[in-house]
């Protein structure tokens, strides 16, 4: 079911554990399948200058939330938060089904609480 990719990821992923330095933190959990990620960001100039997470969920939601940091880092939080889901979900590693969409969006719907946490 899980190519290389995936479980590569999924067992040693590369963004797990909080960067030396963060200004902001997120948490996200979905009430579906009880995944709960938390975010650690460090935002600098307006970009996403370090990112990485802790938490537990399915291997879908871990993967996902790995890919995203990579994907996140150097990126103006404007493009972060404007990343389309639907590009995002078929750019995933293997394909997702509809009951696995809140696993592999929860990353971004939790950076989308980002602009907030700076307006304060």
């Amino acid at each position: 079911m899980y190519n290389d990719e995936v479980m590569e990821r999924y067992q040693n992923p590369r963004f797990y554990g909080k960067p030396g330095k963060y200004n902001i933190s997120l948490e996200e959990s979905s009430t579906t399948c009880g995944d709960h990620i938390h975010f650690y960001i460090e935002i600098e100039d307006g970009k996403v200058k370090d990112i990485g997470f802790e938490g537990n969920g399915c291997i879908i939601s871990m993967v996902s939330s790995d890919l995203f940091c990579e994907s996140a880092r150097g990126k103006t939080v404007e493009e972060v938060v404007g990343t389309d889901p639907d590009k995002y979900v078929s750019e995933f590693p293997v394909p997702i089904s509809p009951g696995r969409l809140n696993c592999a969006l929860l990353p971004l719907k939790s950076f989308k609480k980002v602009q907030e946490k700076l307006k304060k």
